[in-house]
């Protein structure tokens, strides 16, 4: 499998051949005493006939570089930017003789600020550069969210809001949107379902597979998302369905995209690394002039493809590209098409079997796939229209259309011993039947957790989908500042909807109960076995939903101390499922009947209310109260028995406060939450059409983030969480009553830190902990011994044990040096104590996290 990997023919091949003859060719001018970017040759002085004087003002915060100039030259330079300050960004310096004013250029070079004429002698103004359209957000942190539902500043929303800032991404080396969320607390990794591949996750307890967003719209698209178009990952915690509708019960996740601005430049990454690993990235924006004042053009790639330390046969094999266009960024009114394709061909792995409350015994390294038949195909394609027009300084209009379509296939392996318990039932309970054999459900399993492990033969379940996800959308809304009766008012309301299609077909190779794909060995499974089975389709679905929702949230500015907001959205959920028969299946073959198309209308309102009380301009202290709800369909999945019920509601309290200090370089913040999920939808165990609005749930804990670009070169991320969560009530799973959701770890902690060293060097370290997680909200925990009843049929349960994954800590280094100002070489290991841990659990396998390993790439830009 090295061979063919290392041989195979990819699209990645060209595109890094492409950048290494543009880094190459461009690196070599860079050695000799070549002009910078204001064409003057480093270390040279300048033709010029102004006086000049000589500088030797260091790289480092821009503040203090300026308050040297100022020394020098005897100029007086203050700012127009928010805050009055220039602390949050970074100056690479400058040494040698030039005049005052190319000295100042250098100085901001790279900051996207300029400097223009005071109207006070000898003074300048330092403000953001004109036809700058943004300025890099890795001179500082993030003040705000993209999506403009949001009128305040991050300091001053009420609400647990982790921003992970693109110069984060970039020392981590983060290539995924799992990988960049793990600097989020709160957050556990999840395996995904049967249905539905891509990224899963949980947020404060309750899923969020189906509240990710991209640029403010629903990117339902079962897919593993790359992080090569980013520009920084928001995760909003708490209330969030007066923004964002159906969902969001735990909170939402958005993914900011990389927009044209009005610099020049040219950037590319290649990256080789263990596991044959090797990755290529370009980012390239060129402003268009000969189009109209304020046009820029930026198109991002990416070429993946290795393994998976410590999983061979496990590949993960893709490449994208997202070209966009701006019009107007200079003018009031601004308009963005993108386009955002992404293609995967991935040998999936679903890791480890469950035996009984544990990971299997069996080697990490087992594979229990078929690597020549196992596959996961996505081709995803994402166009977008934004349209952004200011009436005046204080109203602004925000429209943004879409379409996407997200074809998949998939067929991958899962390994399984037992079936999996039905209820969780106490020592000295009589239940009727054992567990049955995954490999055939009519015969109970034989196994023990005593079973010899060597004699253990496991299930390979096939899971085989065909489908296509479709998205049609719109969503336009206004902001505005405006006094009201004397007060002042923050306000942003819009609408939104569109068609959202899901049209699964299903494949089964389950003949009279027995899978007819051929099983393997726990401790020796073969990968080589040759994929027999027979195969026939089981469903054939498709669902189609029609919504819309209407929103308003406004905060009244109560002087300069208090804010208080709320906001009412309505939603309207229309969807439309059926089912169609498949033909006649093999003999002993199972198929779901034909279902004429059942409908299912949700009209429901969310609320959202919120006080800020702001001691000092730098933090706030801030009370949140917010609903939302889940309606049946709400992942494009109905069924006869789900389309009575009406939605789950939730309802959520937070208080917190977030301060910044060193002049807006150290972001603090921390809250108290508590989130009620009060009629759980639950499946009858005995009977699978029996679906009932019977389960209260609750989520309570509390969480701190920090998050800092300090001065000397320190850069840091740093995140906790405590989450209690419990099932506070049950009708149909009465023993689950008190014990904690599933995927929900009591702790989680992550953090990473970067420090300038001498000889021009960057070092960083960081990890990630999470504690112990469940597999099931409705049975936590299994029997694990069974003894013939004594007193008639049945068996009494003679053990019970907890069924989850054992807590685990992981840490991570790095290091980057530049080698020329255009030039540096980075590298990052991960997990350095090769920890074998559970990554992603799931009720019925286990996906391992990545072994040791380790990445080096160099990354270009003119």
């Amino acid at each position: 499998m090295q061979e063919t990997l290392s041989t195979r023919k990819s699209p990645w091949l060209a595109l890094g051949t492409l950048a290494a003859y543009t880094v190459m060719g461009a690196a070599r001018p860079a050695m000799a005493s070549t002009p910078n970017e204001d064409g003057i040759a480093a270390g040279e002085p300048p033709v010029t006939t102004k006086p000049v004087r000589q500088f030797n003002i260091p790289a480092g915060p821009l503040d203090a570089a300026i308050a040297t100039y100022e020394a020098l030259t005897g100029l007086t330079i203050s700012t127009s930017l928010p805050g009055k300050t220039l602390a949050p960004f970074d100056s690479r310096g400058v040494s040698g003789l030039y005049t005052n004013e190319e000295a100042l250029k250098l100085i901001l070079a790279g900051t996207g600020l300029e400097a223009t004429p005071a109207a006070e002698a000898r003074s300048l103004v330092v403000g953001i550069a004109r036809h700058a359209d943004t300025v890099d957000v890795s001179a500082g942190l993030p003040d705000a969210v993209a999506i403009t539902k949001f009128t305040e500043p991050l300091l001053d929303t009420p609400q647990t809001i982790v921003a992970v800032p693109k110069f984060v991404l970039e020392d981590e080396g983060n290539t995924t949107l799992r990988d960049a969320l793990r600097n989020v607390p709160g957050i556990s990794m999840a395996a995904g379902e049967s249905g539905a591949q891509g990224d899963n996750l949980t947020i404060r307890g309750f899923t969020a597979r189906n509240d990710i967003f991209l640029d403010g719209i629903r990117d339902f698209g079962s897919y593993y998302r790359d992080s090569f178009d980013y520009e920084q990952v928001e995760v909003l915690e708490g209330p969030a369905g007066v923004q964002f509708g159906r969902g969001s019960t735990g909170g939402v996740i958005n993914q900011e995209s990389k927009v044209p601005q009005a610099q020049d430049f040219v950037k590319v990454g290649a990256v080789f690394g263990t596991d044959l690993t090797r990755r290529v990235t370009a980012d390239i924006n060129k402003p268009l002039p000969d189009l109209g004042d304020g046009t820029a053009f930026r198109l991002n790639v990416v070429a993946t493809e290795g393994g998976v330390a410590g999983r061979p046969y496990a590949e993960n094999r893709h490449y994208g590209v997202a070209p966009s266009i701006t019009f107007g960024m200079n003018s009031k009114t601004r308009y963005t098409v993108s386009y955002f394709h992404f293609t995967e061909s991935d040998t999936p792995d679903y890791g480890l079997p469950w035996f009984f409350n544990k990971v299997a015994p069996t080697s990490r390294h087992n594979y229990f796939g078929f690597p020549d038949q196992n596959y996961l195909r996505t081709n995803d394609d994402i166009l977008t229209g934004k349209l952004d027009h200011d009436f005046g300084p204080n109203v602004a209009l925000h429209s943004i259309a879409r379409w996407a379509n997200y074809p998949r296939q998939a067929q991958i392996t899962e390994p399984q011993i037992c079936s999996n318990a039905s209820v969780s039932v106490p020592v000295g309970t009589v239940v009727a039947k054992l567990p049955t054999s995954a490999i055939n459900t009519t015969l109970p399993c034989p196994y023990t957790p005593q079973s010899d492990p060597a004699t253990i033969a496991v299930n390979r379940n096939q899971i085989q989908i065909k489908s296509v996800e479709g998205d049609l959308w719109e969503q336009t809304e206004l902001t505005a500042r405006f006094k009201l009766l004397g007060v002042q008012n923050s306000f942003a309301g819009g609408a939104e909807g569109g068609r959202e299609v899901s049209n699964p077909i299903r494949t089964s190779y389950a003949i009279n109960g027995i899978n007819t794909v051929p099983s393997t060995n726990l401790l020796h499974p073969n990968p080589a076995d040759s994929f027999g089975g027979i195969g026939y389709i089981s469903t054939v679905v498709h669902t189609t939903s029609k919504s819309g929702g209407a929103y308003f949230v406004d905060t009244v500015h109560l002087g300069r101390l208090f804010e208080m907001s709320g906001g009412v959205r309505w939603d309207y959920f229309d969807t439309v499922f059926n089912s169609y028969q498949p033909v006649a299946p093999p003999t002993g073959g199972t198929v779901s009947a034909a279902i004429p198309p059942i409908e299912q209308i949700v009209r429901k309102p969310t609320y959202r209310a919120a006080f800020v009380y702001k001691p000092t301009q730098h933090g706030s202290v801030y009370f949140d109260y917010g609903t939302s709800f889940n309606p049946s369909a709400e992942s494009l999945s109905l069924s006869v028995a789900t389309s009575l019920l009406p939605p789950e509601e939730n309802e959520t309290y937070e208080a917190g406060a977030k301060y910044s200090f060193i002049h807006d370089r150290l972001m603090v913040d921390g809250a108290w939450f508590h989130t009620t999920k009060d009629n759980a939808r639950e499946t009858d165990p005995t009977n699978s059409n029996n679906i009932v609005l019977a389960g209260n749930q609750l989520v309570k804990g509390a969480q701190a983030s920090i998050v800092g670009k300090l001065p000397q070169g320190t850069d840091l991320i740093l995140g906790y969480a405590y989450l209690d969560s419990a099932v506070t009530f049950s009708k149909l799973f009465p023993t689950s009553i008190g014990f904690p959701l599933a995927n929900v770890p009591r702790q989680t902690f992550n953090f990473f830190v970067t420090h300038r060293l001498p000889l021009r060097m960057n070092a960083g370290f960081g990890g990630n902990s999470l504690s112990s997680r469940t597999a099931s909200s409705t049975v936590p925990y299994v029997p694990t011994g069974y003894a013939v009843n004594p007193n008639g049929a049945g068996y009494v349960v003679t053990s019970v044990a907890m069924k989850a994954v054992p807590s685990y800590w992981v840490f991570n280094a790095m290091v980057n040096r530049p080698l020329t100002d255009r030039l540096e070489l980075q590298a990052n290991v991960y997990n350095l104590a090769n920890k074998f841990y559970i990554d992603q659990p799931h009720p019925s396998h286990l996906i391992p996290g990545a072994g040791l390993s380790a990445l080096i790439g160099v990354n270009f830009k003119f």
